[in-house]
């Protein structure tokens, strides 16, 4: 199913705004960055720069020349007089095993470079534009020559790019790839030998249809072993990263287990101190009042023998003494002797036993505190 213009437009706009963001040239310097790290042997083993070997015809010669990254070295000519060169270096190629780029570098004055001030918008159809432009810039007609069209600069603010437009006429093209023979089939470009070219800057005016592809198995290999090598750094860190993050969940749980403990102890030792406390009030408590022991040993030794204790009772500090005696108004003042109690007094009315003759009482007072050592009243 063929693709709706619509899709095509859509990709276009996406395809220039991401040529015209900032995006590309520094990814560019990343990956310059990143190769820049690597030492120069490793750099140059791995990531060897882009080889190319250039055929220049002139006067009947094949001047050649090897390009690695920006090193040019000459390597001599060859005749072309004689039919067996262009096969010997085809066959020489061939026997070597060279992989690299063969470009033709055409004659600087067979060619003309033209610099074009266009909308930003005409970069969608570039090579339309430049097809057009053929006949105004140049005095030849579209179908004449070959042509390259490339984007040198541009300004969003002016809503303009500068392209460039690089003509070489077809039947020169032609003419120079049928006196290279069977080393034409193997070109990857052609360029003009200008001083732009000089400086790196790279066009190629081979049409697609005569373009040799050229395919860099070690480079694959290269980028897939890099890749390889992402990846597992990338895995490397994600599991280090998980097993830090188990780490800090297991010391986050033994904190909470060890804050947990804390807080049992905290409240153990406020328990304890909550129960001591009571246990001290209660000893203070024991030691300020005298003992049941000493308050029965006064009392007995204080009342007289004709005295008969039917109830003794001690409730907080009031003590309560009943009883029949046969004599009750002098309890009182027996009593008052006594260091354990303060301010007896008889309560309630003293009734005789007419069957006895004795008499009912029944003294209350305030338990002293101190026991033997308070002070006598």
């Amino acid at each position: 199913m063929a693709d709706s213009p619509l899709a095509n437009l859509q990709w276009d706009a996406l395809r220039l705004r991401w040529a015209a963001s900032p995006w590309p040239q520094a990814l560019r310097n990343a990956h310059t960055g990143l190769l820049d790290l690597l030492p120069a042997s490793l750099r140059s083993r791995w990531f060897p720069p882009t080889r190319r070997l250039w055929l220049r015809v002139e006067n009947d010669a094949l001047h050649l020349m090897e390009e690695a990254g920006p090193e040019r070295t000459p390597l001599g000519a060859l005749p072309l007089n004689q039919g067996e060169s262009a096969q010997a270096l085809m066959a020489s190629l061939e026997r070597r095993g060279i992989d690299g780029e063969l470009w033709l570098a055409l004659p600087a004055a067979q060619g003309l470079v033209r610099s074009v001030s266009l909308p930003l918008a005409a970069e969608a159809q570039l090579a339309q534009v430049m097809r057009h432009e053929v006949d105004r810039q140049t005095p030849f007609s579209a179908d004449q020559v070959v042509f390259s069209a490339q984007v040198l600069s541009r300004n969003a603010t002016e809503g303009q790019l500068r392209a460039e437009l690089a003509v070489v006429p077809r039947a020169a093209l032609d003419a120079t790839l049928a006196s290279l023979g069977p080393l034409a089939a193997r070109l990857s470009g052609a360029d003009i030998d200008d001083a732009a070219h000089r400086a790196g800057h790279r066009r190629n005016l081979l049409p697609l249809a005569l373009r040799r592809t050229r395919t860099d198995r070690d480079a694959r290999a290269r980028w897939l072993l890099v890749g390889g090598m992402v990846l597992l750094l990338l895995m490397t860190g994600g599991l280090t990263l998980q097993n830090r993050r188990d780490v800090l969940a297991s010391l986050e749980a033994q904190r909470d287990a060890a804050f947990d403990s804390a807080r049992r102890a905290r409240a153990l030792r406020a328990e304890l101190e909550s129960g001591a406390s009571a246990a001290n009030f209660l000893a203070e408590q024991r030691q300020r009042r005298p003992t049941m022991l000493e308050l029965l040993d006064d009392l007995t030794r204080r009342l007289p023998d004709d005295v008969y204790v039917q109830r003794l009772s001690v409730e907080q500090n009031r003590v309560t003494v009943s009883g029949v005696a046969r004599s009750a108004g002098t309890l009182v003042a027996t009593l008052q002797g006594s260091p354990y109690l303060k301010g007896p007094a008889l309560a309630g009315a003293v009734q005789q036993d007419p069957r006895t003759g004795r008499d009912g009482f029944t003294v209350v007072a305030e338990l002293v505190p101190g026991g033997s050592d308070a002070k006598q009243p």
